[in-house]
């Protein structure tokens, strides 16, 4: 059973999780926090972000699946996703059905990069990881 909206988002103000319980939480499938169908205060305030502007470069950090990404990238904008956990971001390409490849980050031991291998129309994903190396 959740907590109540606003007690919920208050203890969550209050709680930095490390890297380490954030890779369990995706690793054991607690990510209630995700949103399948995309954040409603986005939607709601779209036009508001884009103000009538297409092709913008819009940063999602700590994006998870997020599916607001492939939502925005089907309009035309660039996505760039970041998360530090990997599993997070193959998850968004199973789950959007999209092909993707891996590339080493120059300069930042242990990342990857996760970007679509096929642009969808003017559809463009870009994610980045950092996945420490076995």
């Amino acid at each position: 059973m959740e907590a109540p909206e606003g007690r919920g988002i208050e203890a969550q103000r209050q709680r930095v999780l490390s890297v380490e319980e954030w890779l369990r939480k995706w690793s054991a499938g607690a990510t209630a926090f995700h949103k399948e169908h995309g954040h409603p205060l986005l939607q709601k305030h779209l036009d508001l972000l884009v103000d009538g502007r297409s092709g913008l470069r819009i940063f999602f950090p700590l994006c998870g699946k997020a599916v607001d990404m492939k939502w925005l990238a089907d309009m035309g904008h660039s996505v760039v996703g970041v998360d530090v956990s990997e599993q997070a971001l193959k998850e968004f390409f199973a789950d959007q059905n999209l092909p993707y490849c891996e590339e080493p980050v120059p300069g930042i031991s242990g990342a990857k990069k996760l970007q679509l291998k096929v642009t969808v129309g003017n559809a463009e994903y870009s994610s980045t990881t950092h996945a420490t190396e076995s």
